[in-house]
């Protein structure tokens, strides 16, 4: 009878273990579009960065420095700029284009941010080579 238990015991415990790995790749799965977008992006009007890395964009400006979770749909970019669920801000919107080498954003300028970014070192996507045979 102990050895029954003993069983269950290992049986659920291993069940409990291997489902924490599994949840951990399929929340990878799920949000993968979003953790396959990284850069470092600047703007053409002053020093501003953005860095997308692992879901998290980080915002350095002469005024300001934060960083806020994002996520991507299709050529949508959501970056969450509320602090807790109670508070009733819209996340800001940024239009990826091409290949992910630019991004818009209409609604930047509330927050004192540029509404064009290029990402730092990109090759364009659709770029025709100047040299003729």
């Amino acid at each position: 009878m102990n050895w029954v238990k003993l069983q269950r015991v290992f049986l659920m415990v291993s069940v409990v273990l291997l489902g924490g790995c599994f949840q951990e790749k399929l929340e990878n799965f799920v949000n993968r579009e979003t953790l396959a977008f990284n850069g470092l992006f600047d703007n053409p009007h002053n020093q501003d960065m953005l860095e997308f890395r692992q879901g998290v964009v980080y915002i350095h400006s002469s005024q300001q420095k934060w960083e806020r979770p994002f996520s991507v749909e299709g050529s949508t970019l959501r970056i969450q700029v509320r602090n807790n669920s109670k508070e009733k801000r819209d996340d800001l919107l940024m239009t990826i284009h091409g290949g992910g080498e630019v991004l818009t954003c209409n609604a930047c300028a509330m927050f004192h941010l540029s509404n064009n970014w290029v990402k730092v070192n990109a090759e364009p996507q659709n770029a025709q080579s100047s040299e003729t045979k």
